[in-house]
């Protein structure tokens, strides 16, 4: 367990040696300038510090952002509620609400950015608290810090930076090439009728999210020219696009009068084969050029035979796999704008996630109700430390308010703070009294944030070392004329500690996450979301719906994975599932739009009557069954119209996956 510490690799040996001596310059630029506080400028330099450079600058330039608004926002409490303590903390809790309900909507750093408004406008007003009439050259001190910090970590960054573009590049097209081999494995399975193929479609839905996620870091390390990232982010959205579609196929393919087809044999053999391209292909122009060339081959394959061949069935299929090979395609075509980017390139795209107002509002009402608890706790007992104990609730609930399950990043963040008191104690009790001179603090205390470096880059102890980095320079308060003693600092590890457990207790007490309980909450909210797919005016693009789709699963197979709950296998199957309604939905409005004909009349219909009797239920059922056969008797009378052909794919699309959620005993019978 402790072979991160003696036996580091030389990759964690450099980041800990790196942001080590990053922070020992941040403290002495500190120290040289005579600021008040210099220890949050070492703590910004651990709070910012990330393996990945691409990390580190995102993480620094929003929390240059988050610093400045709660800057200005702690100004405006202090004027507007001057020694009106009722007032002030009601009034900060419901800031630090606000901020966490924002940054639920956030991903990455963005997020990272609302809370860290939160947070910062409460250590900025707890100090200024005392004093109003300073809260000016507070904020402007806390700015300083922070700003410090970030300068001495970037310029040491860039020090050990090397190559920083092509590796990122590298780090981009080995992200995209997993995604193209983990597609193979799903694809094969969908082939070949694989039992587990939805479960494995729900992992494969939360690899896309993380990877979506992660590929900003590298696409800002590649620089803002480059819209490599804006690809790869593309390449997710049709891949995702492309299994939805074949998902809802998969229901009519284990037919066995349709699995002994010889056409659809031969249709399997090929598509195997592309599976076995799939995996091997690599982001090279060559390799690239003869997937696509193969891509296309199928398609038109697939096109020919959905046009051409008498059997209803077999025009189905091959209908909905000429569109799958359309988007794997497009998909490829984006793989090449990341080799070899087109000249001129502006392109620009976003995959939008799951955006949950109630989520977002407990995440905002437990921040508040935890700066309340803390306020009242100061105002009963009067604490000298109180005003402390306020702030680092303030951080650790801000830091917390957005992750998934927060009692288990708060558990270790208290440990970290266990560990920092630890770690300050022994410098300022026993070493710190006996050194004389900056160099000598710099050599003693670089071993312990050394420590602590290697600590942050493995992901075993990252939680708990990010908690070290923070609060540990605040333990240990170095000051040009500033001796600690021991009981300012028992006070101040006191209330430091008691601020992150008052923190775990809320968030294990108020609104406890619940696994069970939100995945039955978001089966709930998908179907609800179908009948409104069904006839609002402006529906999403089945780009937009998949992505939030996908972002949904991914969450469920991570509370899955978090709560050890086996059980929660079949709601992700069903999510699966409903997210493939919706895009053949989607899909046929679409299609409705294209042309005026006698069949967008029956569409028209078709989804007024959904969105009354939901798509998932029987009676949707029935609807769907009703207007397929006036669709089919329009086909006969035009056979090479393949537009309608479309519109049965997607019919037959909506009625099976729909089938298989009643099947499965997910959804609600009308």
């Amino acid at each position: 367990m402790l072979r991160w510490l003696y036996c580091p690799s030389s990759q964690a040996v450099g980041f800990a040696a790196r942001n080590t001596l990053a922070s020992l310059i941040a403290l002495a630029a500190a120290l040289w300038m005579e600021l008040d506080s210099p220890q949050w400028a070492v703590a910004t330099v651990w709070s910012v510090a990330q393996v990945r450079r691409g990390e580190s600058m995102s993480k620094a330039r929003w929390r240059i952002v988050g610093t400045m608004v709660g800057a200005i926002a702690a100004v405006m409490f202090i004027a507007a509620f001057p020694q009106q303590a009722w007032l002030f903390f009601p009034a900060v809790a419901a800031w630090i609400g606000l901020c966490s309900f924002l940054a639920t909507f956030s991903v990455n750093f963005r997020s990272y950015a609302f809370v860290l408004a939160g947070y910062t406008c409460s250590i900025i007003a707890v100090a200024a608290a005392s004093q109003p009439d300073n809260v000016f050259f507070i904020a402007v001190s806390r700015a300083t810090y922070i700003v410090l910090g970030v300068v001495c970590e970037a310029a040491m960054a860039l020090l050990f930076a090397h190559n920083l573009a092509s590796r990122a590049r590298a780090t981009m097209l080995t992200r995209v090439e997993d995604v193209l081999h983990r597609l193979a494995s799903l694809l094969r399975e969908i082939i070949l009728h694989d039992r587990d193929t939805l479960a494995h479609a729900g992992e494969f839905s939360d690899m896309m999210v993380s990877v979506h996620h992660g590929i900003e870091f590298p696409a800002i390390e590649m620089g803002h020219h480059s819209h490599a990232g804006d690809h790869a982010r593309a390449v997710f959205a049709d891949i995702s696009i492309m299994v939805t579609r074949l998902v809802g196929l998969s229901g009519s393919t284990e037919r066995a009068e349709l699995s002994r087809d010889p056409l659809l044999i031969e249709t399997r053999g090929r598509l195997l084969e592309l599976c076995d391209r799939l995996v091997s292909c690599r982001l090279q122009q060559d390799m690239l050029e003869t997937l696509l060339g193969h891509v296309l081959h199928l398609r038109a394959v697939f096109e020919d035979r959905a046009r051409h061949e008498t059997d209803e069935a077999r025009r189905i299929t091959h209908g909905v796999l000429d569109a799958a090979m359309t988007d794997l395609a497009t998909a490829i075509g984006h793989c090449q704008a990341i080799f070899a980017p087109p000249p001129h390139d502006r392109f620009r795209f976003r995959l939008p996630g799951h955006r949950d107002l109630r989520l977002a509002f407990h995440n905002g009402l437990r921040g508040a109700i935890a700066i309340l608890a803390a306020g009242l706790i100061y105002e009963m007992t009067a604490w000298p430390g109180g005003m402390g104990f306020i702030a680092i609730t303030t951080l650790v609930c801000g830091l917390f308010a957005t992750r998934e399950k927060p009692v288990v990043g708060t558990v270790r963040f208290l440990s970290g703070a266990i560990w920092s008191a630890v770690a300050a104690g022994c410098l300022d009790l026993w070493i710190v009294p006996y050194l004389s001179d900056y160099e000598e603090l710099a050599f003693v205390l670089g071993i312990f944030l050394f420590v602590g470096g290697l600590a942050k880059y493995n992901p075993g102890t990252a939680g708990a070392a990010a908690a070290y980095g923070l609060l540990m320079p605040n333990l240990l308060m170095p000051g040009n004329q500033l001796r600690v003693d021991e009981v300012t600092f028992l006070n101040t590890a006191l209330h430091t500690v008691l601020a992150v457990g008052l923190s775990v207790l809320v968030f294990r007490l108020v609104l406890p996450f619940d696994a069970r309980n939100e995945r039955g909450r978001y089966m709930a909210h998908i179907r609800t979301e179908l009948r409104g797919l069904c006839i609002m005016p402006l529906p999403p693009s089945p780009g937009r719906w998949i992505g939030t789709s996908v972002d949904r699963i991914g969450r469920l197979v991570r509370h899955a994975a978090q709560a050890g709950d086996p059980a929660a296998t079949g709601d992700i199957r069903q999510t699966l599932l409903l997210s493939a309604v919706g895009l053949n939905i989607l899909l046929l409005r679409q299609l409705k739009r294209e042309r005026h004909h006698e069949a967008s009349r029956t569409l028209t219909l078709l989804m007024r009557a959904l969105a009354r009797y939901r798509p998932v239920s029987r009676r949707g059922i029935a609807l769907v069954a009703v207007a397929r056969r006036r669709v089919v008797g329009m086909l006969r009378q035009e056979p090479d119209d393949m537009w309608l052909l479309r519109i049965l794919g997607c019919l037959d699309g909506i009625g099976r996956t729909a089938a298989t959620c009643l099947a499965q005993g997910g959804a609600v019978r009308k």
